[in-house]
């Protein structure tokens, strides 16, 4: 295994990562700005439903994204070579991310419907989840319970 391909797996699933936060960040600010130019009218029978329907998908969300992140983890082969396992690491933070990226898409564009700002509150949170969940080489290391000798290519690289 060359250090090198590893290295660029990382960066890869890094480079993902940060497009994602990128994507989202981007339409948060998208979002201020619409709802700052405009005087609309709230739906407050709408207002009423996502009051409550925005919070708990987005905290369902959140445990959903990690459990399903944790049980991919645990059913993978741990006999795989280097390479399958950090490509495996990506799919299983990918598919991660992407929950918690459709529960922030939810929140802001309830916030785009109601101009409420409790909305911006959920994606706020949901989006320090999202950073929490940020790819690291340690939590490739752990997650994937790499050997000694693996560990030390990884941190090699």
């Amino acid at each position: 295994m060359n250090p090198s391909e590893i290295k660029n797996q990382l960066k890869v699933t890094n480079t993902i990562y940060f497009a994602l936060l990128g994507g989202l960040i981007i339409f948060f600010i998208l979002v201020v700005i619409l709802i700052q130019n405009k005087n609309r009218e709230v739906n407050t029978d709408l207002d009423r439903v996502f009051t409550f329907v925005i919070p708990v998908f987005g905290l369902v969300m959140m445990f959903i994204s990690r459990f399903s992140y944790n049980q991919m983890i645990s059913k993978y082969d741990s006999n795989k070579d280097l390479l399958q396992k950090t490509t495996y690491y990506r799919i299983a933070k990918i598919i991660s991310w992407a929950m918690i990226e459709g529960a922030c898409f939810f929140a802001l564009v309830a916030t785009i419907l109601t101009s409420n700002y409790l909305y911006v509150a959920v994606f706020v949170f949901l989006i320090g989840y999202f950073i929490l969940r940020r790819p690291s080489v340690e939590s490739l290391i752990k997650d994937m319970q790499l050997s000694s000798d693996e560990s030390n290519l990884i941190l090699k690289s």
